[in-house]
């Protein structure tokens, strides 16, 4: 009796405490489910948007090198990753056909610039010669003005003195041959009045004649300089462009930066015109750009929201991430994609170096919500 009896209080004892471990288990898996759906509840998760891709970017626009004409390179001035100024020889192609017809273009521009300045000189010449000409034709006519009146002054008195005799030999005071003479001498002064008049009106005519022909002369020599400033104007217009021609050969930079994404041509080599050989980023300050999917962005991104990227060429895990405020949101949707640019914060001590090019994602946060939301969130996209 007495070992029936201990056995039976030993199994009760087990059963006792099986189901006391049985209670303690089922308790503490009712609590795991009540913290666990506290949590789910109350707990809050930040929600981020992540970018399909971004990139540290020159606030300032990038420049590309180009080159303007076709030509076979002579030097090559492009170090990667080398600082350069506006202006500075990047590459030289050979000029020698446009130098050469540059130097006869440049002659032809001297020597009619010379022809120019000796016609110029002979123009100016002549209307002096004019000048005298036409002084010298009128002291002549009126010279000839003042003989002719005092031909006109002997002639009447001439004619005076024939009358006179002729009166006095109608009284017999004089001779007949004296009445003669008297007459004869008027005659012949009339006579001189017709000499003068006449050389008169051909002085008169040649003075004409002489300025004339010097007038003719003279716009002749203004019309044969109109041609040569023209043709000279023609050839300095020529200079111009193939001063700037041979310019073309020579690319620059065309602003002060940093050379990148360079394609260095070999010395000989033929480039083309409009190939890029170099891209010029200017040392400004960068910002973050990136590209999100519509459905990511709109209406849910705005200006002032915190965000964090992750540069590809430096893990995470190691270097951290670079912090950053959305600054502005791209309205219209471009290549499927919504544009967001981003201010970099102020991190001095981070690993990683703030330079134009860098890519990776970029995650914006845009709410906090529980984590029965975000399960809940995707089941239904899972559903759909």
């Amino acid at each position: 009796m007495t070992s029936e009896f201990r056995q039976t209080s030993i199994a009760l004892r087990s059963d006792h405490e099986r189901g006391r471990r049985a209670l303690f288990a089922l308790g503490v898996v009712v609590g795991l489910l009540i913290l666990t759906g506290l949590w789910l509840a109350l707990a809050r998760v930040p929600v981020y948007a992540v970018s399909a891709h971004a990139r540290l970017q020159a606030r300032d626009e990038v420049h590309p090198v180009d080159t303007l004409i076709s030509g076979r390179v002579l030097d090559v001035n492009l170090p990667l990753g080398g600082r350069v100024q506006k202006g500075d020889v990047l590459l030289t192609l050979d000029a020698a056909d446009a130098t050469l017809r540059l130097a006869d273009a440049r002659a032809t521009e001297r020597g009619l610039s010379a022809q120019i300045g000796a016609l110029e000189a002979e123009i100016t010449a002549r209307e002096e010669a004019l000048a005298t000409t036409q002084s010298l034709g009128r002291a002549r006519v009126s010279e000839g003005h003042a003989a002719l009146s005092e031909t006109k002054a002997e002639a009447t008195l001439a004619r005076r003195e024939s009358n006179r005799t002729d009166r006095m030999l109608q009284a017999g005071i004089v001779a007949e041959s004296e009445a003669d003479r008297a007459t004869s001498a008027a005659q012949q002064a009339e006579a001189a009045v017709s000499a003068r008049d006449h050389r008169l009106t051909v002085l008169a005519s040649e003075a004409r004649r002489d300025l004339a022909d010097r007038r003719a002369q003279t716009e002749s020599l203004r019309r044969s300089l109109a041609a040569l400033v023209a043709e000279r104007d023609g050839a300095a217009v020529r200079v111009r462009r193939l001063e700037v021609e041979c310019d073309r050969h020579t690319v620059r930079a065309p602003i002060d930066g940093v050379l990148g994404q360079v394609r260095i041509p070999q010395v000989g080599a033929v480039v083309a015109a409009g190939q890029t050989v170099a891209v010029v980023t200017p040392e400004t300050e960068v910002e973050l750009v990136a590209d999100f999917a519509p459905a990511d962005a709109i209406g849910r991104v705005q200006p002032g929201q915190r965000a964090r990227m992750r540069v590809a060429a430096f893990p995470w895990t190691q270097y951290g991430m670079l912090g950053a405020t959305v600054s502005a949101v791209s309205s219209e949707v471009m290549d499927g994609q919504i544009r967001v640019k981003l201010v970099l914060d102020d991190q001095p001590g981070s690993a990683i170096p703030r330079r134009h090019g860098l890519i990776g994602a970029v995650e914006i946060e845009l709410d906090e919500v529980s984590p029965a939301t975000l399960i809940a969130r995707a089941a239904g996209q899972l559903i759909e």
